[in-house]
């Protein structure tokens, strides 16, 4: 697996970072965590995904420079969508048992989304990246629940729905798969949750931004 993905050029480098266990009690680390789970798990859900619909001939096909061309441009789009649904989530832990108020939690988000894209995407193309991140984003903090996105799933939502809109896959089994797809994907994001909640200090975080980190 890992030969295949090192393939992939873009936001893929930090697999070997789960494994990190040091606590997230700033927000330097807090947008870390953010950028590289968030970069894996779009990682690991793309290829799996791909995997499962290839078979036995998925090698070739990750081999394959037109095709590998192909993963990448998708892979780019997941990134974005799972830092998105990511940011919103720590950001809302942070902010919901800090009572942060709503201005500073927006801040946060779009802080940790910013840095995650620049940090994460730093050689991909801009053409690849979507023109309309940002103004997503932004319309997506707007109608956020802060309390309701710090519990459980409620935030995880786009990642799924984007790894099949925009996997190099026939729309037949796009429609087949989008169930598959949104269990496999938020078993993902529950191994992050959980990891963030035993590593997370979110008095020290909020500390650390009230202190000047959103500067």
């Amino acid at each position: 697996m890992l030969s295949l993905l090192a393939r992939l050029p873009g936001p893929f480098k930090s697999i070997a970072e789960r494994f990190d266990r040091t606590p997230i009690d700033s927000v330097e680390r807090l947008n870390r965590f953010a950028r590289t789970r968030a970069s894996y798990v779009a990682q690991t859900a793309l290829f799996d995904y791909l995997k499962a619909r290839m078979g036995t001939q998925f090698r070739e096909y990750f081999m394959d420079d037109e095709f590998s061309r192909a993963i990448h441009d998708s892979s780019v789009k997941v990134f974005v969508s799972s830092l998105s649904d990511l940011t919103v989530h720590v950001v809302a832990v942070v902010a919901d048992r800090q009572r942060l108020p709503r201005p500073d939690s927006e801040a946060m988000a779009r802080q940790c989304f910013d840095r995650g894209m620049l940090d994460g995407l730093a050689d991909v193309d801009g053409r690849k990246i979507p023109a309309d991140a940002r103004s997503r984003f932004d319309r997506r903090l707007r109608e956020t629940d802060w309390r309701e996105a710090a519990a459980g799933d409620a935030a995880f939502a786009l990642s799924p729905a984007d790894l099949v809109r925009h996997a190099p896959v026939i729309d037949e089994f796009k429609q087949l798969d989008r169930g598959i797809v949104a269990t496999s994907v938020g078993h993902k994001w529950r191994q992050v949750r959980t990891a963030f909640r035993d590593r997370a200090v979110p008095e020290r975080i909020a500390a650390d931004w009230r202190a000047g980190s959103g500067a």
